[in-house]
């Protein structure tokens, strides 16, 4: 059934690049690998952007998650078990110009509906963003408003014993984006994103060694996260290169703060050969309520329990590198020849159990007419 599902994916892409032609766009087939220490994620997808008329465009994608784990808090203690996850979204985006006396401002309104399911989980995304230039495009203002809503059973715990237990979330998110050309080769950008959590938070398999037994998880019914991310993008035009730094700062009500420095730097080869290097460091504090092990499960004493450790104190290093090719570097002719291919090899060392982690993904843009 994964590989019928994974062609059909596959197939979907080669349909759209055999399309008579009226507009254009690209399709991107990708393939990811994902391995850590007791969980293995492989993940086919396909992501489009089309023209869609004057001044807009269509962004789509459609991923399969097939994740094999025997992770004790997603139900099976040392047993692996293999979830698939379906995911479908799509966004419309479509350019304006206001003129008034003080020239023209042109500025972009856009909607986007995510879709995702699996055997205990199901969630709906949508969203709405305005981006507006001024100062001839050398300054963009940008606003998104979001709500989420998912419903979360333990349909997939083991042996079918457990009671049946299910809840809903609601997530909203509202960001603010700037972003500044400070020469022809500098840009500045920041955001600000605050999303407010209500709902079901707990991992519905997870079990909490408290007062000498283990208890469900417990975790506040609400959470305020708050994030700031600045960045400055440049290019030196002598050695054909392009540099990032970023840095990220996170703290939510929970207790929680992170910090998250970047690099990445991009380098042109030949014309039309591409490598990336990238480091990303994330390290945070832990959760005001988490503890290894609880003296006690009474809620007077520890309202709250859990043993994620995604809440505790720990550190992640991430370092990757890709290279990006034209295959018409390679002596490929027609509509190959405007094709793309990308290869991501990615190392993540992480101080959690979970151990050190490694990704892999293969992925080919071909440019589409329509």
């Amino acid at each position: 059934m994964r590989v019928q599902l994974i062609a059909a994916v596959c197939g979907l892409a080669l349909l759209a690049s055999a399309a008579p032609v009226h507009a254009d766009g690209t399709v991107s087939v990708r393939g990811a690998y994902y391995k850590e220490r007791s969980t293995r994620v492989t993940q086919p997808m396909v992501d489009a952007d089309l023209e869609a008329g004057p001044d807009a465009r269509v962004n789509a994608h459609f991923l399969i998650d097939a994740i094999t784990s025997a992770s004790a808090a997603a139900g099976s203690i040392g047993q692996a078990f293999t979830e698939v996850r379906y995911e479908l979204g799509g966004r419309y985006t479509k350019e304006f110009t206001s003129e008034s006396a003080l020239g023209s401002f042109p500025y972009r309104l856009g909607g986007g509906l995510r879709v995702s399911r699996e055997p205990d989980y199901l969630s709906f995304f949508a969203s709405g963003r305005a981006e507006i230039d001024l100062a001839q495009r050398n300054t963009t203002l940008g606003l998104t408003l979001a709500q989420g809503r998912d419903h979360i059973t333990n349909a997939g715990a083991q042996g079918g014993m457990q009671p049946e237990i299910s809840g809903d979330l609601n997530s909203t998110l509202t960001s603010v984006s700037f972003s500044q050309i400070l020469s022809r080769d500098l840009i500045a950008a920041a955001t600000y994103d605050f999303t407010y959590l209500n709902g079901f938070q707990e991992n519905v398999y997870r079990a909490v060694p408290a007062g000498g037994a283990f208890e469900p998880e417990r975790v506040p019914g609400t959470r305020m996260r708050h994030a700031i991310f600045g960045s400055l993008r440049g290019y030196f035009q002598p050695s054909k290169t392009a540099l990032m730094f970023g840095y990220r700062l996170y703290a939510d009500d929970w207790g929680i703060v992170g910090h998250t420095p970047e690099i990445r730097v991009i380098q042109e080869i030949v014309p039309d050969v591409l490598a990336h290097a990238r480091y990303r460091l994330y390290q945070q504090g832990e959760a005001d309520f988490y503890k290894e092990i609880y003296d006690s499960a009474d809620p007077e004493i520890e309202p709250f329990l859990t043993a994620d450790e995604k809440l505790s104190a720990h550190r992640t290093q991430k370092v990757s590198g890709k290279v990006d090719v034209r295959l018409g570097v390679l002596g490929a002719t027609g509509r190959l020849e405007n094709t793309w291919a990308h290869l991501l090899v990615e190392y993540v060392n992480q101080t959690t159990s979970f151990g050190n982690a490694v990704a892999a993904q293969v992925a080919f843009s071909v440019p589409v007419d329509y």
